[in-house]
């Protein structure tokens, strides 16, 4: 398929609603039916501006941030404790196995695993080990 330049009609008006939104790591595809060049320069750069908006408008953002995802070793009995500093500190379980120990699974924020960590393991929710299983992006 050949690809037509029209001076930057495409690229560079779309790039720029996108930084007047504020945003980043995004992707915006705006696909043409039509070849021509019938619109002009300056129609082209409306019809990709205006379909980028419309999108952009009908789109659900999310908010990530840099976290982890970490594998808590507990006693049974500290599962209780475990989720409610996981609703009181907005940490994620993201899976729970029942071994020797309980393994839970999460996604924390990066500020928050050290200070979770820190703070529980000598106080009432003793964690027997954890490992970080992955630095990942994660919803806040």
């Amino acid at each position: 398929m050949m690809m037509e330049n029209h001076g930057g009609t495409a690229g560079a008006p779309i790039l720029k609603i996108v930084l007047e939104q504020g945003l980043s790591n995004i992707l915006v595809i705006v696909t043409r039916y039509f070849g021509g060049i019938l619109l002009g320069t300056g129609g082209l750069v409306r019809a990709y501006s205006d379909a980028t908006i419309k999108a952009l408008e009908k789109t659900t953002y999310t908010d990530k941030i840099i976290g982890y995802k970490v594998k808590f070793c507990i006693e049974y009995d500290k599962l209780e404790q475990l989720k409610y500093f996981a609703s009181k500190d907005n940490f994620k379980i993201v899976n729970i196995e029942y071994l020797e120990n309980i393994e839970v699974i999460v996604e924390i924020k990066k500020e928050k695993l050290e200070e979770f960590t820190n703070t529980n393991s000598e106080k009432t929710l003793k964690i027997l080990k954890y490992d970080i299983l992955e630095e990942k992006y994660i919803d806040t």
